[in-house]
């Protein structure tokens, strides 16, 4: 019978997003990673995993310099087993996974996750392999430990990126592809949660208690995710992928209900790093949209109830931040939802409703405090990232099988139990 197996997820560690708790190496050692539909590497931090203490680790010449929206890291490479422990305590193993271990980071980094667990495809998972370096230094022919030991180190993460750009590059095999590939799994997988913020329902709340939180718990579904019909009701909807850099895909319009449909822009160039005008991130804590359509946004939230505009302010800049206003002034009967149509598998529409509980998240970033989830990018392209307050009120699977590049299905989550 087709089973799907679940993992349990917390939004505590990650201001936000989602992490899975994984085990490296001979010696199990620990780490929350980030699952990240945005990326494809599996990256922890060093001070979270000693490879020197690993049986398991299989050196390679191979290094990464991986940025992100917001922050970026560069290490060595390495080869060691995987380990996930399901709800039911069974246990999924793989051998030889491409680890990265992350040395330097931006100021934005993994928050207090250690690291991020990326699922997309092969594209984003590029490294630079470094042996002529190594040669010509008369050093051990391995980036473990060589980076993490001489003066490599000492690098800034834009130096480091420039510097492995002169050796041969190479796209290493994903974790879920690996997976996937070895039978382990089928090409699919899925997500149900709850928020895209952390709940805070009392104040001064330690990691422990708020992971107890239902709110602040996910699951993250592999094999069969269709087969968890407690987790959605209804049909599902199709949504296209229309490239395999990113799960790419074409946003239409966005729409405050009762005002006009707001077309999305197009991307001004389509090039090899941005493919389409959206793309669906679970490692995005918020909505990211091109900035005239957040103006419009604000301002059609605004002709609904001019008594908004005080609130709307702040989020015309984004500063890196979560920003917030006091939950007392929010009133969420007064707002209405909005509606993100993308492009459906057979070229159809597929309307995404956000209710206000879905956009506003009450209770974050702290108590008695509302953060609105949308946010514009400085020097960011034409293109919507839609994150985790669109997997709020669905049931998600992201399922490769389909078509060339897959499509990601979406149906009606089941209310929490409180």
């Amino acid at each position: 019978m087709e089973q799907a197996t679940s993992f349990q997820l917390f939004n505590v560690y990650a201001h936000g997003t989602y992490t899975l708790a994984i085990q490296i190496g001979s010696e199990a050692a620990k780490a929350n990673l980030i699952l990240d539909t945005g990326s494809s590497t599996l990256v922890v931090q060093s001070e979270d995993y000693n490879g020197c203490n690993d049986r398991y680790l299989a050196a390679t010449p191979f290094a990464q310099s991986i940025t992100y929206g917001l922050g970026g890291w560069y290490g060595p490479v390495v080869k060691s087993r995987i380990k996930l422990t399901c709800t039911k305590q069974q246990s999924v193993l793989l051998d030889d996974v491409n680890i990265a271990i992350a040395i330097r980071e931006h100021q934005h980094g993994f928050a207090k996750a250690d690291g991020i667990l990326g699922l997309a495809y092969y594209k984003l998972n590029k490294a630079y392999d470094l042996s002529a370096f190594f040669q010509q230094q008369k050093a051990c022919q391995n980036s473990y430990p060589n980076i993490i030991n001489d003066r490599l180190a000492a690098h800034s993460l834009a130096e480091f990126k420039q510097f492995i750009k002169q050796y041969p590059r190479e796209y290493l095999t994903p974790y879920f592809t690996r997976l996937k590939d070895q039978g382990a799994i089928a090409n699919q997988f899925a997500f149900s949660v709850h928020r895209s913020s952390i709940y805070h329902p009392e104040p001064n709340m330690d990691d422990t208690a708020l992971k107890q939180e239902p709110l602040n718990q996910g699951e993250f579904i592999l094999g069969f995710p269709r087969q968890r019909h407690d987790l959605y009701q209804g049909e599902f909807k199709a949504i296209k992928v229309l490239d395999d850099k990113y799960y790419n895909v074409h946003v239409n319009s966005i729409q405050v209900a009762g005002q006009a449909k707001r077309q999305a822009p197009l991307l001004r160039e389509i090039n090899k790093r941005y493919r389409s005008n959206g793309i669906i991130d679970s490692g995005a804590s918020g909505i990211v949209l091109p900035h005239s359509l957040l103006t419009q946004l604000i301002q059609d939230l605004e002709q609904h109830d001019p008594s908004f505009a005080p609130l709307l302010e702040q989020y015309l800049t984004f500063e890196g931040i979560e920003e917030s206003i006091p939950l007392s002034e929010l009133d969420l009967s007064k707002w209405p939802d909005i509606h993100i149509e993308v492009l459906g598998l057979n070229t159809e529409t597929v309307t995404l409703t956000l209710r206000p509980e879905h956009y506003w998240q009450c209770h974050a970033p702290e108590h008695n405090r509302a953060s609105l989830q949308f946010v514009s990018l400085a020097h960011w392209p034409n293109q919507c990232i839609l994150g985790l307050p669109i997997f709020a009120p669905y049931y998600v699977v992201f399922d490769r099988r389909e078509t060339e590049f897959g499509a990601i299905f979406i149906a009606d989550k089941r209310k929490p139990k409180q």
